[in-house]
């Protein structure tokens, strides 16, 4: 055990990265030594990390430990005693063959009676003794038969969220999680438990951060109006939710032996909430950063765009013939109510199962024709090619609310294909799909996050009155202080870019511009290099997936039926 003591347990689990160094070099197999095991452990405490994340082991820590030798296994409590594990382990107590071990730290209470299913629960605080009692080690090793010696790696079983704040009158926050999990001390899995939700209060760092570790979970649940975060201030109390994406890659999940850090500059206008995030219509999956591509530099444009994949979950419905005379060139009003409304049905899909009368046009995209989508296609086949209102075209098509802007061909297709769910009344109070106009930057901002708070689609009028376009916007990405800074736009004009390049959805910076008597209004950048007027954004099209209406139906349907 001499080569043990030099050690003195050197361990080097770097905090951030969540990986651990070894003791000095041993011999793998080494030798009878009085048929004692020699077990080495590498890992980290809160109480002994130094400036660089690394730690020791303190007089006193104690492991718990499983060998498994293939037909039975057994548990073991090791302290940390002048330098040794005690009490030391005859080899030959656990069999001859291979052996498998799994060690935790700290140890948990009742470890032994059922180790698949151990229960633990976090610390509510962890501004002290807390985080390090939550931060949850795990190693596991196999020896074989001949070997006498296991080096046990740990590895944090847990998340670890840092938050850096910046910002005047700021108060230490309270992060949010579930509290209680079971854990398998023979894999170091672990599973939170139920909706036991509880506000942590995080340790203070030297340089100002906070820490706090929670259990690996899924992120969704920290997106709704409870949040992840709340942060007091000397004005208020800002409710900040779970990033959509991280570093430009998606956030899904708070993996166990990762560490998340979120950076938030308060200011008293602005809206943290909102701050630095990139944001998807509901249901729609983000893609990689990488997929982002720049196009049209050598024609003086300088804007990146995203191509079409299915797997993504939007839709960019395009003109057959978008130039003047084609024969579908004034359809863009449709268009862009085909796009929402393929969005639409697919995150209703299984209630438009549930229903069964469903006898509209075929809603799946793309289909291997011109144009793609049937959907539009009903519009072509029901309007003349003239100019309409998105809107109106969505509430013909779900409600059967007849248009008051577009010409319609003879005979008239009612359509209403899911107006036995939602009716229109005699005042028409209850359209399903609306539209926003006066967009200056107040306005424009707290529609477009209403719209991806509330499972809303959303579709764009540009341009002037007599010369408007729609079109739909998939997302968006908020600047510091949580304004939109730039949309995710897809454009029925641009079938041409879509067969040769594979452009599908395009990034656009937002501007807020001033009319001469003072009043804002809300602009997009087209990207050209040359220098190009904004294009102001006229109206906005929302249409709510509206699923509260969806189980009102149903349960109208099981109370009639019951009453029969």
């Amino acid at each position: 055990m001499t080569t043990w003591k030099r050690s003195r347990m050197a361990a080097g689990l770097l905090i951030c990265l969540l990986a651990a160094c070894n003791n000095e070099p041993l011999d793998p197999t080494g030798g009878p030594n009085d048929n004692y095991l020699e077990i080495s452990f590498s890992r980290t405490t809160r109480a002994d990390l130094d400036e660089s994340g690394a730690g020791n082991f303190s007089e006193g820590d104690c492991v718990g430990l499983y060998i498994d030798n293939g037909s039975e296994t057994r548990y073991r409590e090791l302290t940390y005693t002048s330098g040794e594990w005690q009490p030391r382990l005859r080899r030959s107590e656990f069999g001859e063959g291979e052996l498998t071990l799994a060690a935790h730290y700290p140890v948990l209470p009742e470890t032994a009676a059922d180790p698949t299913h151990a229960a633990f629960t976090l610390a509510d605080n962890q501004s002290a003794e807390g985080f390090a009692a939550s931060d949850l080690l795990f190693a596991r090793q196999s020896i074989p038969a001949d070997s006498y010696r296991a080096t046990m790696t740990f590895t944090h079983a847990l998340h670890r969220l840092r938050v850096e704040i910046q910002g005047e009158g700021v108060s230490t926050p309270s992060l949010r999680s579930r509290m209680n999990a079971t854990v398998d001390l023979l894999t170091g899995e672990v599973t939170a438990a139920g909706d036991d939700f509880g506000w942590i209060t995080p340790c203070t760092n030297s340089d100002g951060t906070y820490e706090a570790v929670i259990f690996p979970q899924a992120v969704d649940t920290y997106r709704d109006e409870e949040g992840l975060l709340k942060i007091p201030t000397a004005v208020r109390e800002v409710v900040y939710k779970a990033p959509d994406q991280i570093n430009g890659q998606p956030l899904t999940e708070f993996e166990a032996g990762k560490q998340l850090t979120i950076r938030l500059n308060l200011t008293s206008t602005g809206d943290p909430e909102w701050a630095n995030r990139k944001v998807w219509v509901y249901g729609i999956k983000a893609p990689e950063e990488s997929a982002w591509k720049q196009y049209f530099i050598d024609r003086l444009y300088d804007y990146y765009a995203l191509a079409w994949k299915p797997e993504y979950g939007w839709y960019d419905c395009n003109k057959v013939d978008a130039v003047v005379g084609g024969v579908d060139c004034y359809m863009c009003w449709a268009a862009a109510a085909s796009n929402l409304l393929h969005w639409w049905i697919e995150q209703n899909k299984s209630y438009i199962e549930r229903y069964g009368k469903y006898q509209g046009p075929d809603y799946n995209y793309p289909l291997k024709k011109m144009p793609e989508s049937d959907i539009f296609k009903s519009f072509c086949d029901s309007f003349k090619n003239e100019a309409g209102y998105t809107d109106e075209g969505i509430n013909w098509f779900i409600q059967g609310k007849k248009p008051v802007s577009q010409p319609y061909i003879e005979p008239y297709n009612p359509a209403g294909y899911f107006k036995d769910v939602f009716p229109v009344n005699s005042t028409s109070t209850d359209l399903l799909s609306y539209s926003v106009g006066g967009l200056g930057k107040e306005r424009f901002n707290n529609t477009i996050k209403d719209a991806l708070a509330n499972k809303k689609g959303i579709a764009v009028c540009k341009g002037t009155l007599k010369e408007g376009h729609f079109e739909t916007i998939w997302g968006a990405e908020f600047d510091e202080n949580g304004d939109v800074s730039a949309i995710y736009m897809a454009d029925n004009n641009d079938r041409d870019y879509d067969e040769e390049f594979g452009v599908g959805c395009i990034r656009f910076k937002i501007r807020y511009e001033k009319y001469p008597e003072g009043a804002t209004y809300t602009a997009y950048d087209t990207g050209y290099m040359e220098g190009s007027k904004p294009i102001a954004i006229t109206r906005l099209i929302l249409l709510p997936l509206a699923q509260d209406k969806w189980e009102e139906y149903f349960a109208q349907q099981a109370s009639q039926a019951d009453a029969e």
